[in-house]
């Protein structure tokens, strides 16, 4: 079984605007293995939110590969595209996107609808993952009765509904004060190490983007060669006592001695 949950080979993304073309993506090349929690950044107009709609499966490549999970989605047919993004994908959106007439557990019971799960399957499954982000309590609350942070919240729990292979999250402190920004990074980077889940965000905020693992940068369509190591996992690394080799939280032995950390 591969170790990557997504890859892109040279990815171009055209627009014609008049008589003109306009590139909104040139030649863009990842790598992202399961259990990774990559950040990508770039100023207004640099085409993050282009990419992550190929990545999503919201809009297709002009040229190039789009392999999510082992699967070739720029192959798959339009027709058949729906159930990649229902079951493979997980979206998180700087503007929420929550249903106003439904309440927390059922925003995060929909993309559940018209799945192999019973209506007791989905609500115990929405009830977890509400628990998992803190609202267990707000469960029966719509949106319009809930903050900002708890917006995302729910929204992050509708995201992880169905399992998906990899999270895109556009912007998804976009629209929150520094105390819950924090606080939703906070979820996501323990969402990714304590469950695995595959992340990928966009955002143009250097001290959100420096949370994840990997810090990428795209300018002007193209990803720039340049990266960098977020803090994500450095706060947590440990060291053996013995060798002094570091070690990640979930490592019970050291890899270098083999001595329990």
């Amino acid at each position: 079984m591969s170790e990557l949950a997504l890859t892109t080979e040279k990815l171009d993304k055209v627009f014609k605007l008049g008589g003109r073309k306009v590139h909104a993506l040139s030649d863009v090349n990842l790598q992202i293995k399961k259990g990774d929690f990559i950040s990508i950044m770039g100023p207004s107009g640099s085409g993050k939110t282009t990419l992550l709609n190929m990545l999503g499966c919201l809009d297709r490549p002009t040229y190039g590969k789009v392999i999510l999970d082992g699967v070739d989605v720029t192959k798959v047919r339009e027709k058949s595209l729906h159930k990649i993004r229902k079951y493979k994908v997980g979206f998180i959106f700087q503007t929420f996107n929550l249903m106003s007439w439904l309440n927390a557990i059922e925003n995060v019971e929909l993309p559940m609808e018209g799945t192999k799960k019973s209506k007791n399957e989905r609500k115990k499954r929405a009830h977890d993952l509400l628990n998992m982000v803190g609202l267990s309590q707000r469960e029966d609350h719509r949106p319009s009765r809930l903050s900002a942070g708890e917006q995302q919240r729910v929204a992050i729990a509708r995201a992880l509904a169905n399992n998906p292979a990899i999270v895109l999250a556009d912007e998804p402190t976009g629209n929150l004060d520094g105390k819950t920004k924090n606080e939703i990074v906070r979820l996501l980077a323990e969402l990714n190490r304590k469950q695995g889940t595959t992340i990928i965000m966009v955002t143009h905020d250097g001290h959100v983007a420096s949370r994840a693992d990997k810090m990428l940068f795209l300018n002007d369509g193209r990803m720039l060669a340049k990266e960098k190591r977020g803090t994500h996992r450095l706060k947590d690394a440990l060291k053996c006592s013995s060798c002094g080799q570091t070690a990640q939280p979930n490592d019970k032995y050291c890899p270098n001695c083999g001595q329990k950390i």
